[in-house]
């Protein structure tokens, strides 16, 4: 009987993302996932993971002060120790997966690293300043397959990184935030709009606020929940304190709250200037909640208009009031498109359909 394949995991952020993955690809062979204690119990909840797994997984302080001098070449430790056939690791602006990627550099392990934001964003997204950008670069030079989410950011990617001569492909960003099978998730809140995640610029809160006040202007019942932390909460914050039908939660915001805020909704809006991909976005179909999006970087491949969500040009106030509106106030078209929501979290971004696709190309590099 062949041995069967083994894939390292490399996760110092993008923790339920990789445990999902990990979860889903242990159906085809061996993994291990190394993740980073502080980054998993923020983002997402260490506690949430069964005592016994598919997958051997491993959980380490990761600092570059305290812990860091003992946790980051453990984790380094972790991954060789593990005498893998491939390693996977995602891009993101710090210095632990650089570092990873350039000692990797020096065997002949292939090296998959996906690249979340094939173009930085505008504003506040990685990759925007000279270490960042230096860092980006270092991880893309070390890897030998790259993954993008969407077919049109693999086109992103090539214009943003025209040097790189390995393969690139397109593996979908799989539901997040799922309720627990054993919870019964709740039901929505008529006119209830979230728009929710990190408040940076590139998020278009700006053009959200002036379609919810063409909102009441018309007179359309609603309520809105902005939620999250970043600059665009302070900067926007006497805005919102003077608009009677928002609420604000400027503040940490817990797993279990966040899948109750993305089910208490009646549609989530994501008003992006522009983007790559979102897990937001993903986040939202896990809760069979359907979207209201813009139609820019890979939000179109997933995004499905009229079937799953609706799609807004970049920075249009007016339409993306008027999509909001046509969701809050036809019962039909609500119900159609959570259904498409529903559809998708189980098709196109279903983590074994994504395990699978990448357990073939895990395959062909190792060969």
């Amino acid at each position: 009987m062949p041995r069967r394949l083994r894939v390292a995991i490399y996760a110092p952020h993008f923790a339920e993302y990789s445990y999902r993955l990990a979860a889903a690809l242990a159906r085809h062979c061996d993994v291990r996932l190394v993740l980073n204690r502080k980054d998993a119990n923020q983002q997402w909840n260490l506690s949430w993971i069964p005592a016994s797994t598919p997958f051997d997984a491993r959980i380490r302080d990761l600092s570059l002060r305290r812990f860091g001098a003992i946790g980051l070449p453990k984790s380094f430790l972790d991954i060789l120790a593990f005498r893998p056939d491939v390693v996977h690791c995602h891009e993101c602006p710090e210095y632990f997966t650089a570092g990873l990627m350039e000692l990797l550099r020096l065997t002949s392990l292939p090296r998959v690293l996906t690249v979340h934001d094939a173009i930085p964003h505008s504003e506040g997204g990685s990759g925007t300043n000279s270490s960042e950008e230096a860092l980006r670069g270092r991880m893309r030079a070390g890897a030998t397959h790259v993954t993008v989410h969407g077919e049109r950011c693999v086109s992103d990617f090539r214009r943003a990184s025209p040097d790189y001569k390995g393969e690139i492909t397109s593996s979908m960003h799989g539901v997040l935030m799922v309720p627990p099978d054993d919870v019964a998730p709740l039901q929505p809140t008529a006119g209830r709009i979230l728009f929710f995640g990190r408040m940076w610029a590139y998020k278009g809160l700006d053009v959200f606020l002036d379609a919810i006040d063409k909102l009441a202007q018309r007179g359309v019942p609603h309520q809105a929940i902005v939620a999250g932390r970043g600059p665009e909460m302070a900067r926007l914050g006497t805005r919102m304190a003077g608009m009677p039908t928002i609420e604000t939660i400027d503040a940490y915001i817990s797993p279990e709250d966040t899948g109750s805020l993305f089910q208490s909704a009646e549609v989530v809006a994501l008003p992006y200037k522009d983007a790559s991909q979102s897990g937001v976005l993903a986040s939202a179909y896990g809760n069979r909640r359907p979207v209201v999006a813009s139609a820019t970087g890979g939000i179109p491949d997933v995004v499905d208009d009229g079937v799953n969500g609706l799609l807004v040009p970049p920075g249009d106030a007016a339409a993306l009031a008027d999509a909001l509106e046509r969701v809050l106030t036809s019962r039909s078209l609500a119900a159609t498109l959570a259904e498409g929501a529903r559809q998708t979290a189980a098709g196109s971004l279903n983590w074994d359909h994504i395990a699978d696709g990448l357990f073939s190309t895990y395959r062909r590099l190792a060969a």
